[in-house]
């Protein structure tokens, strides 16, 4: 894995998960785009961003009013990359903040960087294949679930492995999705 976009990206994850607007410059481009792909109607985002001020108004400020007790893991063996680009898959779990509830979704990352040094992003591509409520009596055991994981980084069989074997994770077909990404 290419150590500088492995860095960014734990840095985004670490900015987005932990409501620290400050890191995504050391992330982003000034002129960077984000762009949303979002297969679901559980959660919404604006479909095309520019710049990393409004990036992190979308990614960070805005998403940390909503939801917290974000875990964002990244599937390190679905990493595709290039010089210049980091693909991966992600799988994510938060609670609303105003009614509790838990979520769970997943989906891809596409990243482009610059060519040059810093080599910050210049584009994001987020795909959200699934993000789900699931029941309140969930919440323990996938919370826990999450925290035990290497972060952000973790292997899709580490997680098989561990995965609580409650009837909302089978229906959400996680176990499918996971054993596809190894």
């Amino acid at each position: 894995m290419n150590n500088n976009h492995q860095q960014r990206v734990s840095r985004y994850i670490k900015a987005k998960d932990n409501n620290k607007p400050h890191l995504m410059e050391a992330v982003f481009s000034q002129q960077a785009t984000l762009k949303m792909d979002v297969q679901t109607d559980n959660i919404s985002f604006p479909a095309d961003v520019s710049g990393v001020e409004q990036i992190t108004q979308t990614l960070v400020c805005e998403f940390n009013s909503t939801y917290e007790n974000i875990y964002t893991l990244c599937l390190a063996d679905t990493l595709q990359q290039t010089s210049t680009t980091l693909n991966c898959r992600w799988l994510v779990c938060m609670t609303e903040k105003v009614s509790g509830a838990l979520r769970v979704g997943f989906g891809d990352y596409r990243w482009r960087f610059e060519d040059q040094p810093p080599q910050l992003a210049c584009e994001l591509t987020i795909v959200i294949d699934t993000m789900t409520i699931l029941p309140d009596e969930a919440l323990p055991a996938v919370m826990h679930w999450f925290d035990q994981q290497p972060y952000p980084w973790t292997r899709s069989s580490e997680l098989l492995q561990s995965m609580p074997d409650i009837q909302p994770l089978t229906e959400l077909e996680l176990a499918g999705y996971l054993a596809n990404s190894s």
